[in-house]
C-alpha cells in the first residue's frame, strides 16, 4: 500500500517503521507545520493519523477532496464525529477510528461487553476502571478507559454505569482494568501496554483492511469483534 502518516512524532514514526518492515510505501509525512492537502496526498491508498484533536477536522477534510481512506487514533474530537461521519459518508470515503488500535486492547473491549452482560444477570455487583498513564500524558480519562465504559453500558443494558479512577504519574506507559466488585468476590479484566509498537501494528492492519467495509467504522466494526 502507499500510505500518508499525519502527525510525525513517537506514534508516526513506529507507524513508519512498522508499515515498512511489513512492504508498504510512506508517500508524504505531515505534521503541525505541514498539514496535508488535498494535493499532497494524490496516489495515496490511505492516511494514517495520530495527530491532534485540534488538526483532524483539516485532515479529514483533505482525505475527503482527495478521496483518500482515512485510520486516526487520535481522540478528544468526540464532539464533532457525527459532522464528520457526514462529510465522509458523502465523499464516500471510509474512516476506521480507535481510541486504541492495540488488538489485545480490543480483545478487551469486546470481553468488556461479554462480561457486562453476563454480570446484570447476578445481584450484587457494581462496576468500575482504573486506568492509570505516565504524567505528560494530556487526555483523563484515556479514550480508551471511555471506550471500556461505554461498553459495559451497553452491554449490560445501562445497569453499569462505571466511574473512572485515572492516575497520571511516573512512566506507566497504559494500564486499564475493569473491575466488577461484590461482597463475595472481585473479577478483574485488565490490559497492559508494553510500548507503542501494539498501537502502530494495529493502525498498519486497519489501513491494509480498509478496503473490506465501506463507512464510518471502529476498529471493533472492522474487525468484527
Amino acid at each position: 500500500m502507499k500510505l500518508a502518516l499525519s502527525g510525525y512524532g513517537r506514534m508516526g514514526r513506529a507507524v513508519e517503521k512498522i508499515a515498512s518492515d511489513r512492504g508498504h510505501e510512506i508517500l508524504a509525512r505531515f505534521d503541525s507545520t505541514h498539514p496535508p492537502s488535498p494535493a499532497t496526498l494524490a496516489g495515496c491508498d490511505a492516511i494514517i493519523d495520530f495527530s491532534t484533536a485540534e488538526a483532524v477536522a483539516a485532515m479529514i477534510e483533505a482525505a475527503c477532496e482527495a478521496g483518500v481512506n482515512v485510520v486516526t487514533g487520535t481522540t478528544g474530537w468526540d464532539e464533532s464525529r457525527g459532522a464528520v461521519r457526514d462529510r465522509c459518508s458523502a465523499a464516500g470515503i471510509t474512516v476506521i477510528y480507535g481510541s486504541n488500535f492495540s488488538p489485545g486492547a480490543n480483545v478487551v473491549f469486546a470481553l468488556a461487553r461479554r462480561a457486562s452482560e453476563l454480570m446484570a444477570q447476578l445481584e450484587g455487583y457494581e462496576a468500575g476502571i482504573e486506568e492509570r498513564h505516565h504524567s505528560k500524558k494530556k487526555d483523563s480519562p484515556s479514550g480508551t478507559a471511555l471506550r471500556i465504559a461505554r461498553n459495559v453500558a451497553e452491554g449490560s443494558g445501562q445497569a453499569f454505569e462505571p466511574a473512572i479512577a485515572s492516575s497520571r504519574v511516573g512512566a506507566e506507559f497504559g494500564l486499564h482494568t475493569l473491575f466488577f466488585d461484590s461482597p463475595d468476590d472481585v473479577i478483574e479484566i485488565s490490559h497492559r501496554a508494553r510500548g507503542r509498537d501494539a498501537f502502530a501494528r494495529g493502525a498498519v492492519l486497519a489501513a491494509e483492511r480498509i478496503g473490506q467495509k465501506k463507512g464510518f467504522l471502529s476498529f471493533e466494526e472492522l474487525m468484527d469483534w
